[in-house]
């Protein structure tokens, strides 16, 4: 589904609630949260459910958790060079 509108946001979060048990529906719900905190007004409310900052910002946090997304990545092996510059010396 393509997000043209906060409804549509709404829409496809609603349909993938159920995100902890899917990746494929983890990534949709992400991507409505996502679409939510940057069109967001300070506060939406559709029919007497209220969604705000922080409570976007703790979903989002989960979705990333869920999905891997706030794990370190690695880029191959760190090495460590164990030189010691104590000093100048000469070499004759």
């Amino acid at each position: 589904m393509s997000l043209a509108t906060i409804s549509d946001a709404i829409t496809q979060y609603n349909a993938n609630l159920g995100w902890n048990t899917s990746q494929a529906s983890a990534q949709l719900a992400l991507e409505a949260v996502q679409f939510l905190l940057i069109n967001r007004a300070q506060k939406l409310d559709d029919r007497g459910s209220a969604i705000n900052f922080e409570s976007l910002q703790t979903e989002k946090a989960a979705l990333e958790k869920f999905l891997g997304a706030t794990a370190p990545r690695s880029f191959g092996r760190s090495r460590t060079c164990h030189a010691s510059f104590s000093g100048r010396e000469s070499i004759e």
